[in-house]
């Protein structure tokens, strides 16, 4: 005879869960409070102590920090902090750099095509009418515009609704900024990116998921390109 296995972990472990759907939901990010107890217990219509035993299952698993007497934080995966460290601790060619965002990004534009809804469009359109308008300012902020630039490449990620990648994408943006500083200040490279851009949506929008990601490969193969020239230039002056 097979042994019984109990109820309770397994009920905690379905609590947890929820309660990674429910960060996922509430759009929730690396060191934002999660509701408070009562209120969490409410939402998910469970006891108070079974959500605390839910709450430190995600604690081990490194995804919520409990705090005393200040509540509980979402905290960014142990995977995502090991990559952050990485990136502090040593030197990343640019090549690993773009490695990096198109092993994420050239899917992703694919599954976008196929899952962005009309609130979705709306922000990645708003987005590149917010670059338009940075790129014909006089002087032109980079940093704004590099801000913005990732927002939209962010975004386009964000929309596959895929945890891991939604959990990592603040270390994509990371990887994202250092290959951008090296591309947007360089003559004419923001008005090519921002032709790709449109042309990126355009496919979006139209429901082409495999233009879509050969356009965002052709975009980051740009991008790289002329990083890699730059720095060849630099390294022969």
């Amino acid at each position: 005879m097979s042994a019984v296995v109990p109820l309770a972990p397994q009920r905690a472990a379905r609590i947890a869960t929820q309660l990674m759907e429910l960060i996922e939901l509430q759009k929730l990010s690396p060191g934002d409070r999660l509701p408070p107890e009562r209120q969490l217990a409410d939402l998910l219509e469970v006891s108070r102590p079974s959500l605390r035993e839910a709450l430190h299952i995600l604690q081990a698993q490194g995804l919520v920090q409990i705090k005393h007497g200040q509540g509980t934080f979402v905290q960014e995966p142990i995977v995502a902090q090991e990559l952050r460290a990485s990136m502090m601790t040593k030197t990343h060619g640019l090549n690993e750099l773009f490695d990096a965002r198109e092993v994420l990004e050239v899917p992703a534009a694919k599954w976008a095509a196929e899952k962005a809804t009309k609130e979705d469009l709306r922000l990645l359109r708003a987005t590149l009418n917010q670059i338009d308008t940075v790129t014909a300012t006089t002087p032109i902020d980079y940093d704004q515009l590099q801000s913005l630039d990732a927002k939209f490449h962010l975004t386009i990620v964000g929309i596959v609704g895929n945890r891991f990648i939604n959990q990592t994408l603040n270390v994509l943006q990371d990887v994202m900024k250092m290959s951008m500083e090296t591309t947007l200040r360089l003559p004419g490279r923001s008005d090519i990116s921002r032709s790709e851009h449109n042309e990126i949506l355009s496919a979006i929008e139209s429901g082409n998921g495999e233009l879509a990601s050969k356009l965002t490969l052709k975009h980051i193969t740009g991008a790289r390109a002329t990083a890699l020239a730059d720095a060849k230039k630099k390294d022969s002056n």
